[in-house]
């Protein structure tokens, strides 16, 4: 099964680092895309904010100069952001590479 996404956009919100019960650092970064995209022939506009989950000291340490504002690339995979409530509707990004574009 396929699991990839490539998003582009502007860093929101940056929360700070968190640990999981486990011990493993972790962070959320808010990344807002805007974009032309054409569906049914017909350019779109496109506008989205998803969380960007970074996970162990690796994802933590990419994150390292990225501030509100920041120009990046998230490359990862889509997973939903809990098991209950609405948490199980919502979608965030499990950051694999994060590339810095300003």
């Amino acid at each position: 099964m396929q699991n990839q996404c490539v998003l582009t956009g502007q860093v929101v919100a940056i929360e700070p680092v968190r640990h999981t019960p486990g011990g493993v650092p972790r962070q959320r970064l808010w990344l807002e895309h805007r974009s032309r995209q054409q569906q049914a022939g017909v350019a779109r506009a496109v506008e989205a904010r998803i969380a960007l989950i970074l996970a162990g000291e690796a994802g933590i340490r990419a994150a390292a100069g990225i501030r509100e504002g920041s120009q990046i690339q998230a490359t990862g995979f889509i997973a939903r952001s809990g098991h209950k409530g609405e948490a199980q509707d919502r979608l965030e990004l499990h950051v694999q590479e994060l590339v810095h574009l300003d």
